[in-house]
């Protein structure tokens, strides 16, 4: 347990392959009172954000970093974040927060963000209590095997949610994947979600403190490695001394696979709704493997609201309808988490689909 004198401002690291659920469950924490003082960090992997629009949380305590991944080029932007948000509660120029929830991009190696949030200047001010990880019972088996972001997530987690049970279609999935997370990580505690029913905060708050001796060999060889990086990263090839609060240039945002990437197609005009129906059935059919992510806010034509798309490899979610849209800007915004298809590949479809079909046909 922490000493009760301990007055440095819990974190909860919300982590999870992409499509997992995280933003899902993050929503529906915040409809709830357990969150209501928490201030809510969302990392989004590349250069538009849509998720920081989809949570439910106010503005004011709500902090999208979209410059890349946490692990990589936002790490630095983390710390500055981080800082900023205790002179801010200190000056009351922000909402008061007696906690922080940080939500990683789905390409996330959480390693160094965990090594960041447990050491200076970060463990001053903050202490990290939890990690929780989300994987879906449609994809996880095939993602934890293809992907090594993913098993680090489920490796360093203190809580795994077991997301889309709802989804799975055989009946045995949700039991081989708990099986197969257990093997990986048998000191996480394992919980099943579903939509009437998703564990709360105050559920998963058996751990406090992160303690990486409680984790597999994998999971401390990594946490070991990132603390060895800093040291060899402090200094550039030209002496320019970095620190704790310095950007590390050297490290891509695509370091995570050289053909995973991101991109978003924006439309000033409203979209027909057969034409992106068509146009994602067209994409998934034919490459749903290697669309990691997709997830959209569309203006559609005839419908006053926005739309809200998402897309995981071969799973397409039905079309939402939130209550009002985000901005006055009414633009859609489509983003695209790929492996190895290009922005100019992905648009041509839909310009293809355009010309084929007729449109104006009604949002089911």
């Amino acid at each position: 347990m922490p000493d009760p004198k301990d007055e440095r401002l819990p974190v909860m690291l919300l982590t999870g392959f992409l499509g997992s659920g995280k933003t899902t469950l993050l929503n529906a924490w915040l409809r709830t009172t357990d969150l209501a003082g928490a201030a809510v960090i969302v990392n989004e992997f590349g250069d538009v954000g849509i998720d920081h629009a989809l949570i439910a949380a106010s503005s004011d305590n709500t902090i999208e970093l979209s410059t890349g991944c946490l692990c990589c080029t936002v790490r630095g932007d983390l710390v500055d974040t981080l800082r900023e948000l205790t002179e801010k509660r200190s000056a009351g120029t922000v909402r008061a927060f007696d906690r922080v929830v940080i939500e990683t991009t789905g390409l996330a190696d959480p390693a160094p963000v965990i090594q960041a949030l447990m050491t200076v200047p970060v463990a001053t001010r903050y202490r990290l209590t939890q990690v929780v990880t989300t994987v879906d019972a449609v994809n996880g088996l095939a993602t934890l095997s293809a992907h090594q972001e993913a098993l680090k997530q489920a490796a360093v987690a203190d809580e795994i949610v077991v997301t889309k049970t709802d989804l799975a279609a055989d009946g045995d999935a949700t039991a081989r994947l708990a099986a197969r997370v257990n093997a990986l990580n048998p000191g996480a505690r394992l919980h099943v979600s579903r939509p009437d029913r998703m564990p709360m905060p105050s559920e998963l708050t058996a751990a406090d403190i992160y303690d990486p001796a409680t984790k597999s060999a994998d999971a401390l060889a990594w946490l070991n490695a990132e603390a060895y990086a800093d040291e060899d990263d402090e200094h550039d090839e030209h002496g320019h001394h970095h620190g704790a609060h310095g950007r590390h240039h050297h490290h891509d945002i695509n370091r995570h696979d050289a053909e995973i990437g991101s991109f978003c197609l924006t439309y000033t005009e409203p979209l027909d709704w057969q034409h992106v129906a068509a146009w994602l059935d067209a994409l998934v059919m034919a490459h749903g493997a290697d669309l990691l992510r997709v997830k959209g806010i569309l203006d559609i034509a005839g419908e006053a609201r926005p739309v809200v798309l998402q897309a995981v490899q071969h799973l397409f979610h039905p079309p939402a309808v939130l209550p009002a849209w985000p901005t006055a800007d009414r633009k859609s915004q489509i983003v695209f988490i790929t492996r190895g298809l290009g922005r100019a590949f992905v648009a041509e479809v839909l310009d293809t689909v355009r010309q084929r079909r007729p449109a104006h046909t009604p949002l089911p």
